[in-house]
Parts: structure tokens; C-alpha cells; sequence
């Protein structure tokens, strides 16, 4: 073991490792501290157990992504971009493919595939990793680092890089502590919230139709009568209210937008008509059906649990006859096919996010080396930045090309 090692990383994650392994690899003497049994608890949780690693996106789609932060990504994804992830992690046997959207898996499905990449990656640079290793403070002398307080006691470094992640999924490690770390050597916290997250309805009878997908959908957010988000795609109604790639996918607008009256979500469940088309195709249902009840027609137009809901919503009995249907009736249903509405009350706790906006202000990081301006020899990275992008693996990718970058940087 190293008397002063050269790199000090704290977080196991995506970004803590990559950091790891690309120091090591330049032939630094590294440690990695882990505050849990093993590392990389919350990247097993990546879509499911997927594990979204990055997207096929253009690099100015990666910038428009990530918005403000995207000239602060510029030199990190130059360095390692889509692309050279995808080497890597083949390099360590992780063949990767594109699914919808751009968006990248590895073959197996599996993120038991990434993490084992990154531990060899780890393991063949002779990392030391410390699990169960709790950080007290970093220690700064004349605002130079020297090391890190743990709970078992200092151990010196010239370099530290935090890369704790944010506040979402806490039980994985994510519980904030890079943002006091951060702030106890004079780093401003942008202010946090829940980036991608879901959202309660004032609708109960959303209850009714929980688990229900709704698939290519117009979803639009707007307040006060003025469009703030629109996303096509997929939403999915739950026991609280609603969630679904396309509601995940505009909540960081719905959140920033937070406290300014309510939101109310707009479902256009066919897009792709007009008013006067759908008039035409509903019409021909009814003719069609005119023996049957309302509710049997509407399946044509939306999944059959939501039939009836949408019916009760326009006041008309489910089993009234759709040859009954009066003009007046048939416009109500029109109504709701080319925009249900639901108001949001208020989004799930950020704890449930899948990404944590907000966090330590890339205005006080040299986004050549992601050192800090402030402490010479402090790193930060990954989720602990004031970094965020939508779903689609903008933000893994983030988190691995600031860690690489970290890491090829350390002197």
C-alpha cells in the first residue's frame, strides 16, 4: 500500500471507476473508496438492469442535451465519446447494440456485464479498492489537497476526485455527501432537484387504469395556458398518477418551471390524425358497431382499461349502445381521444429520480481536467456536477467521460 497515493477516488460509480482504471493505466498509484459492500450498486439499476450506456446521438446532439452544461461537456466528450465507450467496453468483452432512439445496451441485457468491464478494468491497473470505507472530510492545505479523512483514519493523496453521485436511489449510496464535501472546500451547490422523475395526479381515478402503457402519444405540459414541454412517445399510468419514457422525458422542463401554478398533462392518444380524421375513423366505428356498447368501439383508439375511464370521464354510460352515441356525446369522446387532461400535484420523491439536476457549479471546474478552480489536486465528476440530460444514456455517458477525463488527468 502506498504511503501518499497519487489518486484518491471516492465513488464507486460509473465515473469513480472510469477514473480509477485511467489513472491506474497511466501508471498512478490509486485507491478507491466505496461506502458500500461493492461498487456499483445504483449502475446495476440502469434501466432496469439494462443498462442504458450512452446514446448514437450526434455530438451536437449530445450538447443540445445536456443544454447549459453542454460547452462544459465539449473537451470530456472529446476525449471519450459514444464511441470510444463502446470500444472500451468491447475491449473487456462487452459487445453493445442500438435499440429505439439511439439508445445503447450492452448485448446481454444485462448491467452485470458493464460493472464486471469495469471491475478487470480495475483489477488489471491494480487498483486498491476499499468497500465499506466512509469519508469524513477531504483535507486541504493551503488550498492544495492532502488527503482524506475516513472513518477508519487519514490516508494521504496528492489528488482526490469526488464522484459520489447525486441524491437519487439513496439506498445505493447516492445520499449527497459529494455536495458537503464539496461545499466544506468552498464549492457553490447549485440548487438540486429531481431531474428525471414522475409525477401524482389530482385524478384518482388514475388508480384504475395503473399499469396501463399508453404507446405513441403526444404528451404535452403546459401552465397557465402556455406550452412549456411536448414529447411523443410512451406514458404509463400508475397507482399515484403517471409516468412512462415520455413523462420522464419532459419532467426536468415541468421541474424548473416548479412553483409557478399548476401543471396540467395533455394526452393526444392519436397524433397522427386530425380533429376531422379521427371525427371520420370514430365514426366509422360506430357504424360499424352500432350494436355494441360505446365502450368496445374505443378500443380501436385506446388500450381497452381505459375505455371505460375515458366514457365515465364524458359522462356516458360504458354499455350505452354505440348507435345511441348522440353528436354531442361523440364530440365529448373526440375531446378526450385528442387530449385527456390530467393536473400534476406534485412529482415523486427524489429519491425516485432517476438523475438528480442541480449540484456543484461547473463555473468553479476546469472542464479541460474536471480540477477544481478552487483546491488544486480536487477532481470532481460525474453526477455530483451540475450535469444532467434526458433519458437515452446522456447521462451515463456523462458520468463516464468526465471519470475518464478526471483520470487521464491527475498528475
Amino acid at each position: 500500500m502506498a504511503d501518499v497515493y497519487d489518486f484518491i477516488v471516492i465513488g464507486g460509480g460509473p465515473a469513480g471507476m472510469t477514473a480509477a482504471g485511467r489513472a491506474g493505466e497511466r501508471g498512478k498509484s490509486v485507491i478507491l473508496l466505496e461506502k458500500n459492500a461493492h461498487p456499483g450498486k445504483k449502475l446495476l439499476l440502469c434501466a432496469s438492469g439494462r443498462c442504458n450506456v450512452t446514446n448514437t446521438a450526434s455530438f451536437a446532439a449530445f450538447f443540445d442535451a445536456y443544454e447549459k452544461a453542454g460547452p462544459f461537456m465539449r473537451p470530456s466528450l472529446g476525449i471519450f465519446s459514444p464511441e470510444k465507450l463502446r470500444s472500451f467496453l468491447y475491449s473487456y468483452g462487452v459487445e453493445t447494440i442500438e435499440e429505439s432512439k439511439g439508445r445503447v445496451y450492452p448485448k446481454s441485457q444485462k448491467a452485470e456485464s458493464v460493472l464486471d468491464a469495469l471491475l478487470s478494468y480495475l483489477r488489471i491497473h491494480r487498483i486498491t479498492i476499499k468497500k465499506n470505507s466512509r469519508i469524513v472530510c477531504v483535507k486541504e492545505k493551503n488550498k492544495q489537497v492532502i488527503g482524506v479523512e475516513t472513518e477508519d483514519g487519514f490516508i494521504a493523496g496528492r489528488n482526490v476526485l469526488i464522484a459520489t453521485g447525486g441524491l437519487s436511489y439513496p439506498s445505493t449510496g447516492s445520499t449527497g455527501d459529494g455536495y458537503t464535501l464539496a461545499s466544506s472546500l468552498g464549492h457553490t451547490i447549485c440548487k438540486t432537484y429531481p431531474a428525471i422523475i414522475a409525477f401524482e395526479t389530482e385524478e384518482a381515478w388514475v388508480k384504475q387504469a395503473q399499469g396501463t402503457p399508453i404507446k405513441n402519444a403526444q404528451i404535452t405540459a403546459c401552465r397557465q395556458g402556455r406550452k412549456i414541454a411536448q414529447h411523443f412517445g410512451e406514458a404509463l399510468f400508475t397507482h399515484y398518477g403517471i409516468s412512462g419514457p415520455a413523462i420522464l422525458s419532459i419532467s426536468k422542463r415541468i421541474m424548473e418551471n416548479h412553483g409557478n401554478g399548476a401543471v396540467r398533462i395533455g394526452i393526444d392518444f392519436k397524433p397522427d390524425m386530425s380533429p376531422a380524421e379521427l371525427t371520420t375513423q370514430l365514426v366509422k366505428k360506430i357504424n360499424t358497431n352500432g350494436g355494441k356498447a360505446i365502450k368496445t368501439c374505443l378500443t380501436y383508439f385506446v388500450p381497452e382499461k381505459l375505455s371505460p375511464l375515458l366514457l365515465n370521464i364524458c359522462g356516458i354510460d360504458e354499455k350505452k349502445k354505440a348507435s345511441q352515441i348522440t353528436t354531442k356525446e361523440r364530440k365529448k369522446i373526440l375531446d378526450q381521444l385528442k387530449g385527456l387532461s390530467l393536473t400534476l400535484s406534485s412529482h415523486r420523491p427524489v429519491e425516485e429520480a432517476i438523475i438528480t439536476g442541480g449540484g456543484i457549479d461547473l463555473d468553479e471546474v476546469e472542464s479541460r481536467t474536471m480540477e477544481s478552480k478552487l483546491i488544486k489536486g480536487l477532481y470532481l465528476a460525474g453526477e455530483v456536477l451540475d450535469v444532467d440530460g434526458p433519458t437515452g444514456g446522456f447521462n451515463l455517458q456523462a458520468a463516464f467521460s468526465t471519470g475518464y477525463l478526471a483520470g487521464n488527468s491527475v498528475l
